[in-house]
């Protein structure tokens, strides 16, 4: 993930998010100023090969960047990560925890009998 630029306002920071989705370009962009301070939000370019794609197409909106994917399903894999491989992985150690824990207790309970 690589910086971008800083904004200061909300719409302009919508806009700009939107048209880099737009070109298959996904951002990320966390307010890193609350309102107090004034809100500022951070872009970030997701992929590290599309930053100057970024840069350019800040500065001309009708550029056509190298490299495309799909800006808003990397962008949901981002919000909600599938996690289904990583559960189905605890749950199986898990598993041949207990029952080798299971089996040592087991043969305790038969040797001190």
């Amino acid at each position: 993930m690589e910086f971008i630029c800083r904004f200061h306002d909300g719409d302009e920071l919508n806009r700009v998010r939107e048209l880099l989705s737009s070109k298959g370009i996904p951002t990320f962009a966390p307010r890193v100023e609350g309102r107090k301070m004034g809100a500022q939000w951070a872009l970030f370019a997701c992929i590290n090969e599309q930053a100057d794609d970024v840069r350019k197409l800040l500065h001309d909106p009708a550029h056509d960047p190298a490299f495309k994917v799909d800006a808003k399903a990397f962008e949901r894999m981002l919000e909600h990560p599938d996690i289904s491989l990583l559960t189905r992985w605890a749950t199986a150690v898990a598993i041949v925890v207990f029952v080798l824990f299971a089996l040592l207790m087991l043969a305790v309970v038969r040797l001190s009998s």
